[in-house]
């Protein structure tokens, strides 16, 4: 009786060994499955334009900001400074040119009836040429002082997300520094990783199941984007010598092609970098059967 029962056990794990070996074999290659997927994004980095220390922080972690919104205002003084040196400067420049004009039109009515000569006339033209060319350096070194001074003002470009802010009052920011990452919520997909022999199943537009971790008990559909045409392995710079493995086992690792995809609904509860697994959809139940099962699987692990 023993034997009996220990036979039936045996039966049945291989049986059930032999079953899911198989359903690996067809997933693989008919319906590819995938653990290895990440939500992904695109990171706005708001870089300061001209350095200085921060007054005020407009912003807080998490918040949502739009296209335009300030977010920290960088000391003005010295670039308010520089702005009314800029226009003194202009100021001057302007009455330089000025009197240069005047000097250089008695000249030539002078010149004209003979009363001095042609070097006196070429000496006065010069000397307003240079004065109009002093004014338009003036002009533009203002140009650049107002500028400056609007820089002090650090404004979102695009839309996002407030994410990772560690800058506040009386910190010191510059052009080198990230002071605001602004994360993208309305450009986020799934990067997915499968192994290259599904890769005639792969297409374009093909329907896909989607288990983030994040939600359990909960499959999502999507669309195939794209699909990367290279990765690093089998790029080769050119004018370098090729890159050999030494590869000993008779049994290597699959290589991976990373899939881009879309969600049909993204949901607002998943971040970027949040881990999932996709399935490709097929034409009967294995795949929603198969990710429904593991959607609750989720609980656990």
């Amino acid at each position: 009786m023993k034997r009996d029962i220990y036979a039936y056990i045996t039966t049945c794990v291989l049986v059930i060994a032999v079953g899911f070996s198989a359903f690996l074999v067809y997933t693989d290659n008919a319906i590819p499955f995938t653990t290895q997927a990440t939500v992904k994004t695109t990171s706005i980095n708001v870089v300061p334009e001209v350095k200085g220390y921060i007054t005020d922080v407009y912003v807080r972690e998490g918040q949502r900001v739009p296209a335009g919104a300030p977010l920290l205002q960088i000391d003005r003084t010295d670039y308010q400074i520089a702005k009314d040196k800029a226009l003194a400067v202009q100021k001057q420049r302007q009455s330089t040119l000025a009197k240069s004009t005047r000097h250089y039109q008695r000249i030539r009515a002078l010149a004209k009836k003979g009363s001095i000569s042609q070097d006196d006339l070429d000496v006065a033209k010069e000397a307003m040429a240079n004065a109009n060319a002093q004014l338009e350096q003036a002009n533009a070194d203002l140009a650049t002082a107002k500028r400056n001074l609007e820089r002090t003002l650090m404004i979102a470009k695009h839309a996002g997300v407030v994410t990772n802010l560690a800058y506040k009052p009386g910190m010191y920011v510059s052009p080198s520094s990230v002071a605001v990452h602004l994360v993208n919520r309305q450009d986020l997909w799934v990067a997915a990783d499968f192994t290259e022999k599904g890769l005639p199943a792969l297409q374009k537009n093909r329907h896909v199941n989607i288990v983030f971790d994040a939600l359990p008990n909960r499959v999502f559909q999507g669309q195939i984007s794209a699909i990367d045409q290279a990765i690093q392995s089998g790029l080769n710079d050119a004018g370098q010598l090729a890159t050999v493995t030494n590869e000993t086992r008779w049994i290597r690792s699959q290589q991976k092609v990373r899939v881009r995809i879309r969600l049909d609904e993204m949901p607002s509860n998943v971040v970027a970098g949040g881990r999932a697994s996709v399935m490709l959809r097929d034409d009967g139940k294995v795949s929603d059967t198969w990710m429904s099962l593991l959607s609750w699987l989720r609980y656990l692990y």
